[in-house]
């Protein structure tokens, strides 16, 4: 490490000599060399210890005293990069300047220099060598370039701006404007309109929001290198507040095109502008949100937030309630930060970022602005040619006033399939629906080999939509059943297969129990359809009905078993999400899998701690072996109906494993993902 050294070694007249023996300063007058070795600091290194390094800002100039120092640069050669010599510098020879001012002219170092022996340096900041200069009226050219310098390093401090390429951060030091207020100046008032954003330089600013009553209420106090103005810029929106000037103080001014064109070539100066926006907001609760305390399966409080206004709902942890509570539109991010830390011994900024991001992105908090300063360029020809195909294949159509007429229809006459005696009933038909579907595929088969089959068949596609919509129905009238709002149905398709789809986000708002038996109710709903559709094959006349309701019942099994695939965000795993109580089961599972399960048959007392993860696979186990059983049974209504019998048990087991297969493809992939 560089000892600096607060009593000189060396007499004034020895540090003069040095200073006047510089070509750059050799016209200084004696009582300016003077003034210059007064601002001047010893500083020592040792062996090997790297002084300046190239590519970094320049912040200060050198001068060796006694000693001797190696200059290397980097150089790429045949995608290498190799370390070269370039020179030895001795006594008397300085660092960072030439014959005529600086040695670089681009503001960051060219060059690496090292001690090759105890070395002890004159070193004059560059801070205080641009004042020198300016005082005296020195060397234009050094003193434009000390200034350049200083620009450079000052922009680079700002957060913002911290990770800003070379290239750019030169250009934006061309385009900055230099401003000089004194004490007292208003430099913008709250509700302006704004083209500009501030640099603080020297001195403080003060930052005051303005109260309806006409008072004024300090904010923050500003210093070097502190950037502000800029929201009014990203939001277009108004000043949010006043900027008073509490002393003389200089300001670089970056206008608003500059910044335009830094977002478009910059991403990374992008995403700290982002994150500066967020951690200087005051984020405020929205008055119209309604909070929902419950319970979880192992006792714990959350509350589920409601947003009326668009139908939207956010689950909050404890410390999730807690953050939510000091948002009241006076402590910005860092103050709740803090508060989190002293009430919870937790301090994680970007955890509280990341809540606020997305309350603010669903309207439950307001004064947060999320949105980024860089608009979308204007998609290519192909890009929308591509984006209407892919529309036309992923078509949804939306009913948001789903609840008022699934309410009718509940009140009508659906509520009592919910009652006691509805669902004994309900139960019945199920029941003795699929006894007769077993009983009945005999039949089905005799009359499909002398009916126009491929007729039958086709006209089972188009209603491939409406086994989707009556699944989707028992949902919904499930919801009624509890008491809750059904925001919006809808149908479409994505890509070749029909969708339907309803919104039971109101259900968080329930207890574990009923959300159980709501995402149940749409496999009840399948497995109620097919029974019906079976009990009529024995009362239709027409052998074409009895034909097409047979195979109608049976697609719509095995929909409605597909629906419990744990692999996928479908009804199987919202309800293994309930009964085990544990969110996110499918990655925790994997997880598990991945690294705990092989040391678990080592520690088996491993496996008791582990009960929801275990049960995540079981399921999944069990549902790749009903699969396989369904795929044998459809595999031989087929070979049945074509009266081919396999050739040997590996023919038989082809549709099977491929049944299997293609869920446990996904399963694979999860693995693969934590894995990787």
């Amino acid at each position: 490490m560089p000892i600096d050294h607060d009593t000189p070694t060396t007499s004034p007249e020895e540090r003069q000599s040095l200073i006047q023996s510089l070509p750059c300063f050799a016209s200084l007058t004696p009582p300016q060399s003077i003034e210059l070795s007064n601002l001047s600091r010893e500083i020592s290194y040792s062996l090997k210890e790297a002084i300046v390094t190239q590519d970094e800002l320049i912040d200060s100039v050198y001068i060796i005293v006694r000693g001797e120092a190696e200059v290397t640069a980097e150089m790429q050669y045949k995608k290498k990069v190799t370390s070269v010599p370039l020179a030895i510098l001795h006594a008397g020879e300085s660092i960072g300047l030439n014959d005529t001012g600086f040695f670089s002219s681009t503001g960051k170092r060219t060059a690496t220099v090292t001690a090759l022996s105890e070395l002890l340096l004159l070193r004059i900041d560059l801070k205080d060598l641009h004042a020198f200069l300016k005082k005296n009226n020195l060397e234009s050219s050094m003193y434009v370039a000390a200034e350049q310098m200083l620009r450079m390093r000052l922009i680079k401090q700002s957060l913002p701006f911290g990770k800003i390429s070379h290239e750019r951060l030169q250009w934006l030091c061309e385009q900055v404007e230099e401003l000089s207020i004194s004490a007292g100046t208003i430099l913008f008032h709250q509700g302006d309109q704004g083209d500009k954003c501030y640099l603080v330089r020297t001195g403080k600013i003060e930052i005051l929001a303005e109260e309806p009553d006409g008072s004024s209420r300090q904010l923050a106090v500003l210093k070097p290198p502190t950037l502000f103005g800029e929201a009014t810029l990203i939001t277009q929106q108004p000043r949010n507040a006043t900027a008073r000037a509490l002393e003389d103080t200089q300001l670089l001014a970056i206008a608003f095109t500059c910044l335009t064109e830094l977002w478009e070539k910059e991403q990374k100066v992008t995403d700290m502008f982002m994150t500066l926006m967020v951690d200087r907001s005051r984020p405020v609760r929205n008055e119209k949100v309604n909070e929902f305390p419950r319970s979880t399966a192992d006792g714990q409080t959350i509350v589920i937030l409601k947003n009326p206004e668009t139908a939207s709902y956010f689950k909050l942890s404890q410390e999730g309630w807690y953050l939510w509570q000091q948002m009241n539109g006076k402590q910005t991010l860092l103050e709740i930060t803090l508060a989190l830390a002293n009430q919870y011994k937790v301090f994680s900024p970007q955890m509280v970022t990341a809540l606020i991001s997305k309350l603010a992105q669903t309207n439950f908090v307001g004064n947060v602005s999320i949105e980024s300063p860089v608009s979308e360029k204007e998609p290519t020809a192909l890009k929308k040619w591509i984006s209407r195909i892919c529309g036309i294949l992923s078509f949804r159509m939306i009913f948001k006033k789903a609840d008022a007429w699934l309410a009718k229809a509940y009140q009508r006459g659906v509520r009592f399939l919910f009652t006691p005696v509805g669902q004994i009933v309900l139960l019945a038909v199920m029941i003795f629906g699929f006894i007769v579907f077993l009983k009945t595929e005999n039949h089905i088969v005799q009359l499909l080999r002398v009916l126009h089959a491929g007729l039958i068949f086709t006209a089972m596609i188009p209603l491939t939509l409406l086994t989707a919509v009556l699944h989707e129905l028992g949902h919904a009238f499930a919801v009624k059943a509890f008491g809750r709002e059904v925001h919006s149905m809808g149908l479409g398709w994505n890509w070749t297969a029909p969708v339907a789809f309803t919104d039971m986000t109101d259900m968080w708002l329930a207890d574990r129990w009923p959300r159980i038996a709501v995402n149940m109710a749409g496999l009840g709903a399948n497995v109620l359809v097919s029974g019906v559709c079976a009990l009529l094959v024995l009362v239709m006349p027409s052998e074409y009905m009895q034909a097409f309701l047979w195979l109608f019942a049976l697609t719509t099994y095995i929909k409605g078993f597909a629906m419990l695939n744990p692999s996928q965000n479908m009804d199987g795993y919202y309800i293994m999400l309930d009964v085990f109580g544990q969110p996110q089961l499918r990655y925790k599972a994997t997880v598990w899998a991945m690294k705990i399960l092989p040391a678990s048959f080592k520690k088996p007392s491993l496996f008791l701690k582990h009960g929801p993860e275990i049960g995540y696979w079981l399921c999944c186990i069990v549902f790749l072996a009903s699969i396989a059983i369904i795929a044998l049974y459809v595999q031989g209504f087929i070979l049945k109906l074509l009266g081919m019998t396999p050739p040997n048990l590996f023919s038989a087991l082809i549709l099977p494993a491929i049944s299997v297969a293609v869920p446990s493809v996904t399963l694979i992939s999860d693995i693969r993902k934590q894995e990787g």
